[in-house]
């Protein structure tokens, strides 16, 4: 019987002889495709649906040439990978890695990947509720409240990427704890926010006059957040409480040192 990985050992073997020197060929690649609608990377497929807005989608952090995905390495492909297993189950994200932009790259490469909508938050010690819930303005001579970044990605069901989690203060977390957990979050405009399961229960058996004077807005089920952080105590800022913690599927994002080889190439097969 054909086996890949005895094939494999034996070039590793004749590549040696050959140059004299310690060659490593990696047999445990990760390829990825793309056709009909549909990602797929190894074993992890996902089927693609066309954005509401496309001017919400990232652009050009993928490398394409002649209907081909280059520069794509194996730990960036094992790291879509993973992501695309926790969103298709439905769990929020938390990228830990060093200082520099290598966590916030691989999001938005998995986001441009998928076609997923963006919203983007960065977190500092002055970041309040209202940065995340709703901010009050004046216009027209009339005060009202808009919408912010955590709150329109619930409803339409984007991706919310916050970075910077660790500098979050105190007095922002319990917003972010029940937003994560419960997907429920109350509006300075007297609307609540409550997950899609929830309410089409209660739209079915209350009708939609009825929900609409209690004033529920619904979670959208595609909705998902991406934090991006340090890990604490090693860098300098807040650790994240227990709860809030474990509301969160945790991957450490290693930063690519020079020479590192690209081992594959992602082709995008166009139908």
């Amino acid at each position: 019987m054909y086996n890949p990985a005895v094939t494999v050992r034996r070039i590793d073997v004749l590549i040696r002889i050959l140059n004299g020197r310690k060659t490593i060929v990696t047999s445990n690649l990760v390829r990825a495709y793309s056709s009909d609608g549909k990602i797929t990377i190894g074993n992890v497929s996902k089927d693609i649906t066309t954005p509401k807005k496309l001017e919400y989608v990232p652009r050009k952090y993928l490398i394409t040439k002649d209907s081909e995905l280059k520069g794509l390495t194996q730990s960036t492909l094992r790291n879509l990978r993973w992501m695309m297993q926790k969103d298709i189950l439905g769990q929020d994200m938390f990228l830990l890695g060093r200082p520099g932009p290598s966590r916030r790259k691989v999001a938005l490469q998995y986001l441009e990947l998928t076609q997923r909508e963006l919203e983007y938050v960065a977190l500092s010690r002055d970041t309040t509720e209202a940065d995340l819930k709703q901010r009050r303005e004046i216009q027209s001579s009339t005060a009202k409240y808009f919408d912010q970044s955590a709150v329109r990605a619930a409803i339409e069901g984007r991706v919310l990427v916050i970075e910077g989690i660790e500098k979050a203060e105190r007095n922002v977390l319990p917003v972010l704890n029940n937003l994560l957990e419960n997907r429920e979050m109350h509006l300075e405009d007297g609307r609540f926010l409550i997950p899609a399961s929830r309410y089409d229960k209660l739209l079915q058996e209350h009708g939609a006059d009825e929900v609409s004077k209690w004033r529920l807005v619904r979670v959208d089920e595609n909705f998902r957040v991406i934090a991006l952080g340090l890990p604490v105590p090693k860098y300098t800022g807040q650790p994240l409480d227990p709860p809030l913690r474990s509301r969160f599927q945790a991957r450490d994002v290693a930063t690519i040192g020079f020479g590192v080889r690209i081992t594959i190439n992602v082709r995008t097969e166009l139908k």
